[in-house]
């Protein structure tokens, strides 16, 4: 960019850069701004189908709030964070239209961004094809992706794919011949969905075999991982039949007893013991080459050692790629062609081993070069002892190189005619005795100037034969195994453990429990029989049964649940996985399992390579979870600028997870609270509508329950500070504070009484709380002292007529009704006053001492008065007597 151009950039930015600041937002925010992107339309494939959905905005900053809801409002999914949140997955599990809402909250601004869209959910193709398929033997399998009928219609195309995406084949049905995983990829214009199956034997066992190509006469090995005793086939390529080879744990095939040069197939097969007939089979290919051939022809002995004039012919019967002469001088031959002869010349004497060779397949052939000088080299002869049976096999045959009763130094060299060399020195020994197995030998003896005396003749070894039976060379074992010897034959076994310990046969079998080398001796059962023990060593790994438990998890708000394998951090590629019905139908192999439906169903987890673990499969019930959750809400108004409201959520169920506040907005834009997560009790200061949700752990919504916050002006209470009691006259005051829902009076801490009004009894510091029937409290302080005024004042003579000496009645100003009664001894009524003015302390009633205008009689009179006082809650009557004086 020139410089004018960026000249001409600076005044947009700087625009760009003010209507930012002008609205409150930061540049980066124009570059991180929230978009909701997903998927309008996903195909249902199987059980589920998962689709991806993305917010965008900025995930150091912005919070998350995910939303799935079905045609009829219902919530499916559910999901609130920071960056984790930015990004969603969600496995559909039905048909419909669905919508997808996103809000994203950023710093103070609830609703910065919100979103939905409409994602349409179809069933894919109807299919048929199973999770799991069986494979029993060679037979073929044959998939079918779908219904014959759909598939029919004209609206699929199928295609039929292995995991590499290669497409083996089209159409609605494929042939699989081999164990593995298939695809099925259904295609329409509305959809596109893949099924997928496991075609795999019930029985899981590797076979390892040493080659697939073989030379004629060499051996080939067959070793399994696991302990089965399998029948063993061979079919040679263009045969129409299987040829038995033999039942045995492990195979050694000799390539010899086969039919020639040619292509082979092998086949390993043992039975299902859970499945009778179905047997589990798998097949090698083997190529069985021609060997090199040829002929070694003696032409001339060595006239001496001195004198290399030994002589002889190598001709190829096939191509040689390369010939190699061992013995007293080492020759290398690149190549002889078939047919061809080549000379070999200049030999001193001495037993020459021959190895032709043709790509990876050898062969060898000793010629003997004899010394013609008697008189060189050490004069012997050979004697052969055949083998010999002994308690636990054979003892090899012995030649005997006697050097007819002289004491000599030298060598010897023992050349089988296989190949095979037996050679060392001797010292001052009048023979040597060589062990060998059966065969032919040819013998060389050098002196200790190297000068060989050999012999053209041969030697040939026999001995007896052994018994012949069939073990694993070694086995991996889950805690024990029983191993039941196989063989043709009628034998008696005797097996020692790797401790040293006999093992007592018990039902045919030996049961093995330690890690190292067993040994088994196995003998003819009839004494009669000539035949030598066999031993053969067993090498035993013991392995205590895994320990597995499935997990499980609930994937959306549905109760659909992905069911896994749990082992406890052990690599799951070395284990055997099996989730079956009751009836043990295998239905998935995987870490992870789908259930089909409800039910029960089984988990079974074995070692691979290993014997079977005596375990009992994991039994689990696929159920719909409960919704048990429930919520109650109370609270308390906000009583008055300035106070709070107190909301309280009772929460019930065991699936309840976490708990939300939510204020409802009359927008329907609801503020999360989110100080108020997992809370029980909020304090809020606003009135309004608060909402409580109960989610899961997935954060499904279980419940929610609202609860409407108020805002109250309580009524005063109507009470005074201050107030006199007289404990003496039992003057005291009742305390009526006004109506309200609950009241309680306390003396100090005391609690007194929960009446709506209150007399108090003793002097002291009284406090008053009551709650009106919006449910907002109050409290009230106040104090009762002790004061004893007289109310009530009146003489107790009279002197009639003297107008200072008259009955005079004063009230305190609290009285505020009196009346008075003065009676005769006689009980008649000469005097009565009543007086409602109230509040005077002046007199209320007086009497001069005059009735009917006559001065009243000297004696005693009776006098009542009664008074009240509303303020002290006083109704009183007082009787006294009043004497009258006469002038």
């Amino acid at each position: 960019m020139s410089a004018r151009q960026v000249v001409s950039v600076l005044p947009f930015l700087l625009v760009l850069l003010t209507a930012f600041s002008a609205d409150s937002h930061r540049v980066e925010d124009f570059f991180n701004e929230p978009q909701l992107q997903g998927p309008e339309g996903v195909c249902l494939n199987g059980g589920f189908a998962y689709a991806d959905f993305s917010a965008g905005g900025d995930p150091g900053t912005d919070r998350y709030i995910w939303s799935i809801t079905d045609a009829s409002g219902f919530e499916i999914f559910y999901e609130s964070g920071g960056a984790a949140a930015q990004d969603i997955s969600f496995p559909f599990t039905a048909t419909g239209v669905f919508t997808v809402s996103l809000r994203v909250i950023r710093g103070a601004d609830q609703n910065y961004y919100q979103a939905s869209q409409s994602v349409t959910v179809e069933r894919g193709p109807s299919f048929v094809l199973p999770t799991d398929v069986v494979f029993c033997g060679s037979d073929p399998v044959t998939l079918q992706a779908l219904d014959p009928v759909d598939a029919g219609s004209g609206r699929y195309t199928i295609e039929w794919l292995n995991p590499a995406n290669t497409v083996l084949g089209t159409g609605n049905t494929y042939v699989a011949t081999e164990p593995g995983r298939y695809y099925a990829k259904v295609s329409s214009v509305a959809c596109e969905a893949v099924a997928t199956t496991f075609v795999g034997p019930s029985i899981s066992v590797s076979v390892q075999a040493s080659s697939t190509v073989a030379c004629l006469g060499s051996t080939v090995t067959y070793r399994p991982d696991a302990p089965y005793l399998a029948s063993w086939f061979y079919q040679k390529d263009g045969a129409t039949e299987r040829t038995f080879i033999e039942n045995a744990f492990e195979l050694a095939l000799d390539t010899d007893a086969l039919e020639g040069l040619g292509g082979y197939t092998v086949f390993f097969t043992v039975e299902d013991p859970d499945r009778p007939g179905c047997n589990v089979e798998q097949s090698f290919d083997l190529e069985v080459r021609e060997a090199p051939e040829f002929t070694l022809t003696k032409r001339s002995d060595a006239e001496s050692c001195a004198s290399a004039t030994g002589m002889f012919e190598i001709q190829a019967i096939t191509l040689l790629n390369s010939v190699r002469i061992s013995g007293k001088q080492e020759i290398t031959i690149n190549q002889i062609a078939q047919g061809e002869i080549r000379t070999i010349t200049g030999l001193e004497p001495g037993v020459y081993t021959v190895t032709g060779r043709v790509g990876d397949c050898e062969i060898s052939r000793s010629v003997s070069i004899e010394n013609e000088n008697p008189d060189e080299g050490i004069d012997f002869e050979v004697r052969s002892t055949p083998s010999v049976c002994t308690a636990s096999g054979v003892q090899r045959g012995v030649l005997t190189l006697d050097f007819k009763g002289l004491s000599v130094s030298g060598s010897y060299r023992i050349a089988g005619a296989n190949g095979q060399l037996f050679q060392g020195n001797f010292q001052n020994q009048a023979q040597v005795e060589v062990d060998v197995p059966t065969g032919t030998y040819t013998v060389s003896v050098s002196d200790e100037s190297d000068c060989s005396s050999t012999q053209s003749q041969t030697y040939q070894m026999t001995g007896a034969q052994q018994v012949n039976f069939s073990v694993p060379a070694s086995l991996t074992v889950c805690q024990e195994y029983t191993l039941v010897p196989e063989s043709g034959q009628s034998l008696q076994f005797r097996m020692v453990a790797p401790d040293g310990t006999e093992i007592a046969p018990a039902g045919g079998g030996f049961l093995l429990d330690q890690t190292g080398t067993y040994r088994l001796t196995g003998s003819p059962a009839d004494p009669g029989v000539v035949l030598c023990p066999r031993t053969r060593s067993i090498e035993v790994l013991v392995n205590e049964p895994v320990e597995y438990d499935y997990t499980q998890r609930t994937i959306n708000c549905f109760g659909n649940q992905i069911f896994g394998v749990e082992l406890f951090g052990e690599n799951p590629n070395q284990y055997i996985i099996r989730w079956m019905r009751e009836d043990r139908t295998i239905l998935g192999r995987e870490v992870e399992f789908f259930p089909p439906s409800t039910g029960n169903f089984l988990l079974e987890v074995q070692p691979r390579g290993s014997s079977a673990c005596p375990v009992t499969p994991v039994q689990f019930e696929v159920t719909i979870p409960e919704n048990d959750a429930q919520a109650s809400v109370t609270g308390t108004p906000i009583c008055g600028a300035g106070s709070i409201a107190i909301v309280q959520a009772e929460v019930s169920g065991s699936a309840v997870a976490k708990v939300e506040w939510y204020k409802v907005e009359e927008a329907g834009d609801n503020t999360w609270l989110f100080d108020f997560d997992d809370q029980l009790e909020i304090e809020v200061e606003e009135p309004g509508t608060y909402e409580v949700v109960l989610r899961n752990e997935i954060n499904c919504r279980l419940f929610g329950a609202v609860y409407e916050v108020v805002e109250n002006v309580p009524a005063a209470i109507d009470l005074v500070d201050s107030y006199s009691i007289c404990s003496a006259e039992n003057r005291r005051p009742t305390l009526n504070p006004g109506t309200f829902e609950s009241y309680q009076w306390y003396l100090e801490d005391s609690l007194l009484s929960e009446s709506n009004s209150y007399v108090p009894q003793a002097p002291g510091a009284y406090t008053l709380e009551v709650v009106d029937e919006a449910g907002c409290p109050q409290e009230y302080e106040f104090r009762v002292e002790e004061d004893c005024v007289i109310l009530i004042r009146y003489p107790n003579a009279l002197v009639p007529g003297d107008s200072e000496r008259q009955f005079k009645v004063f009230a305190a100003p609290e009285i505020d009704y009196m009346e008075v009664f003065i009676y005769t001894r006689t009980g008649e009524l000469i005097f009565y006053c009543e007086e409602n003015s109230g509040g005077q302390a002046s007199p209320g009633c007086t009497w001069d001492g005059l009735v009917n205008g006559r001065e009243a009689m000297d004696g005693t009179y009776s006098v009542i008065v009664n008074y009240k006082s509303s303020e002290l809650g006083l109704d009183k009557s007082e009787k006294r007597s009043l004497t009258v004086i006469g002038n």
